[in-house]
């Protein structure tokens, strides 16, 4: 199938995780109106933000306006150049322990308070539950530092329909200040001997990307939660997120719980621009990066549980980087995770 055929009448729920970063989040949403596929419905999960990110975005959706720091980027479109200031109808719900009856009026935009800061997975998890598994053929998650160009989500949407058993599809993600320079393609290849993880093309020259992605589809071993095409049919069989990773590994996780019924995929045509972390430089880097060396020895006793002391290994090569640095609270934090035994 080609892209030019996509079948618009696919219905599609993207669900961004805000985070105290409404700033990101209405960039973000104003290229995702302006996507060339436009039957689908956007749900906005708000993790308990402290910034006023509910009442921002509201106010956005009421008179949208451009802001003149947006970068101008190849291939993405707006809203706003489109429709000037036409409000957005939208609503505000608090978080739903059930899938949301269809909308019938017009209204493109759910602001969902989820109650509490659930993490990555837990926002996706809500914003899952509210959209259900019957109105909608696919979900696709993006960051909301991202900003995502006209075709993006018709070119997942096409190479997901292009091969039968495909659940999840990603993207070719870009730097935003640096356009020219790969954030990843589509994911992450995964090191099995010690759980550590690199993401694909990263750093490499946009100009190199592949026309064919069937080279990074044979590397992938998660897609990344920054652009992530899941079909429900892998929802409805696999299940939902694993909520106690909080951040990090837990798209790698949903995607090994699905390797032998699912395959991974690649769009390289699926361009969004990542701000890579403009919400997460907004908290101290050791909050982030203690849940991420938590998270890494979690994956690995799950999925990898004879390589658990490769990887504590590789962990106290890690903190003796950090020494030799004088980075002494990084290794403190390293120290501190080599002595968590992982649940089981």
């Amino acid at each position: 199938m080609s892209p030019s055929s996509t079948p618009f009448q696919t219905r599609v729920a993207i669900v961004l995780v805000n985070w105290n970063g409404w700033r990101e989040c209405i960039e973000c949403i104003d290229s995702v109106l302006a996507q060339a596929h436009l039957n689908f419905h956007l749900f906005i999960v708000d993790n308990d933000s402290q910034d006023q990110s509910i009442e921002r975005i509201t106010a956005w959706c009421l008179a949208p306006e451009a802001d003149p720091k947006w970068r101008r980027l190849r291939g993405v479109e707006r809203h706003t150049d489109r429709t000037a200031r036409n409000p957005i109808s939208h609503r505000v719900i608090d978080r739903p322990d059930h899938p949301l009856p269809p909308r019938t009026d017009g209204c493109m935009v759910t602001l969902i308070r989820s109650g509490g800061n659930l993490g990555f997975a837990g926002g996706c998890n809500v914003g899952i539950t509210a959209a259900g598994l019957d109105e909608f053929t696919y979900f696709w998650f993006l960051n909301p530092d991202t900003v995502v160009q006209y075709q993006a989500l018709v070119e997942l949407i096409a190479h997901a329909e292009r091969q039968p058993g495909m659940g999840i599809v990603g993207s070719t993600l870009l730097f935003y200040d640096r356009p020219d320079i790969v954030f990843a393609l589509a994911g992450g290849r995964l090191n099995r001997l010690n759980g550590t993880g690199t993401q694909i093309g990263e750093t490499s020259s946009s100009s190199e990307v592949p026309v064919d992605g069937s080279a990074v589809e044979r590397e992938l071993a998660w897609v990344c939660g920054a652009s992530m095409l899941v079909s429900a049919a892998f929802v409805r069989e696999i299940g939902l997120m694993q909520e106690d990773y909080f951040l990090y590994y837990e798209e790698a996780d949903w995607a090994m719980r699905g390797l032998e019924s699912f395959r991974l995929g690649f769009a390289p045509k699926s361009v969004v621009f990542h701000k890579s972390g403009a919400n997460s430089s907004k908290i101290m880097p050791l909050f982030t990066a203690g849940f991420y060396y938590r998270s890494r020895l979690r994956f690995v006793s799950r999925f990898l549980p004879d390589r658990l002391a490769a990887a504590k290994r590789q962990l106290f090569l890690e903190m003796l980087r950090h020494l030799a640095r004088g980075r002494w609270a990084s290794a403190r934090l390293v120290g501190l995770t080599l002595l968590w035994t992982p649940p089981t």
